[in-house]
């Protein structure tokens, strides 16, 4: 089963645009109400803004388009929430380097829709000088680094308590 993950966009323009390039591609059936269906093995899952609104917004486009709303399944992200998500609170963890074949490439996101959301690459350190936090990218030396390895390879190299976690935080 391959379910595509459209990146951010303008709703419904990128779900309709997926759909359509996975048809172009992948080929369509028609069902019993003429709508156009990938393959049974290929989908769209949409997250980002999902909420009541969108959602009934898309499948509207969809229908339209005479896209079946087989086609697709909704993630539910913060819009179903508090409206409070990864992109409001600037935090997302994203694999930034990797080491294939011996040798390190840099990984990062770099969404054409969103320059804002673009993402930090290669080896990171976590800088704190004067109480200031800056992340220095691609291999950059930070002056105190205070990241701290806390997994490797599916060990746990340090198992902190909640109390001394809560103590560390109290020193920034």
């Amino acid at each position: 089963m391959l379910k595509v993950r459209p990146d951010s966009g303008k709703l419904p323009d990128v779900v309709l645009d997926v759909l359509e390039r996975l048809g172009e591609k992948f080929g369509t059936t028609k069902t019993s109400t003429d709508h156009r269906m990938l393959p049974p093995c290929i989908s769209v899952i949409q997250g980002d803004g999902v909420d009541i609104e969108s959602m009934e917004m898309i499948l509207k486009a969809m229908s339209d388009k005479k896209w079946a709303a087989s086609n697709i399944s909704f993630g539910s992200g913060g819009a179903l929430l508090q409206k409070l998500h990864r992109d409001t609170q600037k935090c997302a963890f994203k694999c930034s380097l990797a080491t294939i074949d011996g040798k390190d490439v840099n990984v990062f996101k770099d969404p054409i829709t969103d320059k804002g959301k673009q993402s930090k690459k290669g080896r990171l350190e976590l800088d704190c000088v004067d109480g200031k936090f800056t992340t220095c990218t691609e291999g950059k030396k930070a002056t105190n680094n205070v990241l701290v390895e806390v997994f490797r390879s599916g060990e746990l190299l340090i198992d902190d308590t909640f109390d001394a976690i809560k103590k560390r935080a109290e020193l920034f």
